[in-house]
């Protein structure tokens, strides 16, 4: 077993948490309120709680619940609710320790991964076909602007639409493409 660290300007974020689910976004926002951040801006706060989140959730203090078509929620495992109850942490400068299991993956994590592969391949087809269907709503948008000049100040704004949604679209594409480039190796 390998010990972790819980920083303690975290520890006091998460307590509230502990009955409910929560997002990355929310934990941070929290974090960011928080009198005991050490962080001025929200993007080295979100990586720091991040960073955090993915050292807890290998030592089974977090479960990640995937939710089709949002963002992943997060709870505090019963292992995470035991340490707290048993120890009195009230000192802001302690650290709390966890013995984390340094085990190879288990048969049930392996499902759980390739179940995880499969949704992402799922979620990518769907941002493929939606991702054609909005460059070719703006391209039509684009040729009735060019056959009717003056239509153009009515379509201008749904032109501009389908062009942002496509942005997004391709960054979403990007991101699963990538995490799944990340996950290839690790099935061999």
């Amino acid at each position: 077993m390998k010990t972790i660290a819980i920083k303690p300007e975290l520890l006091v974020v998460l307590r509230p948490f502990i009955a409910k689910p929560f997002t990355v976004d929310q934990l941070t926002t929290a974090y960011l309120e928080s009198a005991t951040c050490k962080h001025s801006n929200k993007k080295p706060a979100r990586q720091f709680v991040y960073r955090n989140m993915v050292r807890m959730m290998k030592a089974d203090l977090m479960l990640r619940e995937i939710n089709k078509g949002g963002w992943p929620t997060y709870t505090l495992s019963e292992k995470f609710k035991k340490i707290t109850d048993s120890k009195d942490i009230t000192e802001k400068k302690e650290l709390v320790t966890v013995d984390a299991p340094s085990i190879a993956p288990t048969a049930h994590q392996k499902s759980s991964t390739s179940e995880a592969i499969k949704d992402l391949s799922n979620r990518l087809s769907q941002h493929k076909s939606d991702m054609l269907c909005a460059v070719g709503e703006a391209e039509e948008y684009d040729a009735l602007c060019a056959a009717h000049p003056s239509l153009k100040s009515q379509i201008q704004d749904l032109y501009n639409h389908a062009r942002e949604r496509s942005a997004i679209l391709l960054g979403k594409i990007k991101a699963l493409e990538t995490l799944m480039s990340l996950e290839a190796p690790e099935r061999c």
